[in-house]
């Protein structure tokens, strides 16, 4: 019989509007569902959304991809319906994966603590300079309260980066145990194919929420001073209507070179099939602890154009793309510049730098090791 771990997540497939999070649990399904009986509770409705899937049965258990999967209804997200599960699971750990969500990590991580179940953490990125700036009195006023409340302190934390592990020993101690373990990405075979380019020419893309953290604004204050032909397309929920409308500002007051579309929410599985069909992933977001579509972009040939705030970096230096400072934005211009410059056949080069780098990542072995001593494997 295997280890029961029990994975709480606010939301989870067949939900993809909340991003890397969901991506990050269903990668973890697909490589250890083998070697764990993996539980996961989560929401029966989608981020932002109200209405139930009609895929699933809510208040029940579903089998999703190798694991049960128990949706919660929003009159059962409750401390008595989730004590109930746990004493029915008996699990042997308990994975949280938000900083901030009463119900799927406040509650469990409590429970956990006086059920002589272990319980790890899972940040996720929320202890960023970029995710702390956003809400930052709320953010720190709830810091403040769970260390003196010790709810963490029977913790074990786990980090995707090493800077991330600093940022846990920052607002929590650093005696606090924690353990690093990269995120795990799609296992995908997908063939390289040229992509057709002209000079002084590019088709960019973003795959994200549309909020500050992700830095929408910024990408677009950029693209004011490119020269080149440029066709940027923005997938992804409209997180805050009131910072869509300063970026719908800035779009306006584009030059004629650069075209911008909002193309709406991109479901998962279209994903690989759209990516293909651009030159640039572009992300000048101010902090990933990942970064899923950025390595699906690379999956797909896509070449990076991304800030210096996620794991993925010195990308110059491997001829696969630039990881650039927040504070150098004629730098992005200037490159993004350099990259439409390219000819087909100096594109496709680099495309394929890139394509091979993401493909022997997804493909190393020892992130799946970390991942077998976290949770004691």
């Amino acid at each position: 019989m295997n280890l029961k771990l029990l994975i709480f997540i606010d939301w989870y497939k067949p939900g993809f509007k909340a991003g890397g999070p969901i991506r990050s649990i269903s990668n973890l399904v697909n490589y250890l569902s083998d070697k764990l009986d993996i539980y996961i509770i989560t929401r029966d409705t989608d981020y932002l959304e109200t209405i139930p899937y009609s895929t699933i049965k809510s208040d029940q258990w579903n089998v999703i991809d190798g694991a049960n999967v128990f949706y919660l209804s929003n009159e059962n997200q409750n401390y008595k319906t989730i004590k109930k599960l746990i004493r029915e699971i008996k699990p042997k750990i308990i994975y949280c994966n938000s900083l901030y969500s009463p119900i799927f990590t406040l509650i469990p991580i409590y429970l956990a603590n006086h059920l002589n179940i272990k319980p790890i953490l899972a940040i996720r990125g929320m202890l960023s300079s970029g995710s702390l700036s956003v809400k930052s009195p709320k953010k720190k006023f709830f810091l403040f309260l769970i260390k003196n409340l010790r709810l963490f302190r029977k913790c074990t934390f786990h980090a995707t980066t090493t800077d991330e592990k600093v940022a846990i020993q920052k607002a929590f101690g650093k005696d606090k145990s924690i353990i690093i373990a990269q995120n795990l990405p799609e296992n995908k075979n997908i063939l390289f194919q040229e992509k057709p380019k002209e000079v002084n020419q590019l088709k960019m893309v973003s795959v994200g929420r549309i909020s500050p953290e992700k830095n929408t604004l910024f990408a677009l204050e950029i693209l004011k001073e490119v020269k080149s032909n440029i066709i940027f397309d923005i997938y992804g929920p409209i997180y805050n209507q009131e910072y869509w409308d300063k970026c719908k500002t800035i779009i306006n007051q584009i030059p004629h070179n650069i075209v911008v579309n909002y193309k709406g929410i991109l479901p998962h599985h279209q994903l690989d099939e759209i990516l293909k069909e651009y030159h640039i992933f572009y992300s000048p977001s101010t902090g990933e602890n990942f970064g899923h579509s950025i390595i699906e972009g690379m999956i797909n040939s896509c070449i990076p154009v991304i800030s210096d705030k996620t794991p993925w970096r010195n990308l110059e230096e491997k001829n696969i793309g630039f990881d650039i400072s927040l504070t150098d934005s004629k730098f992005f211009s200037e490159r993004i510049d350099s990259l439409a410059n390219l000819s087909k056949e100096e594109f496709n080069k680099i495309s394929l730098n890139t394509y091979n780098y993401a493909h022997q990542f997804i493909n190393d072995s020892e992130s799946l090791k970390k991942y077998l001593t976290l949770f004691e494997l």
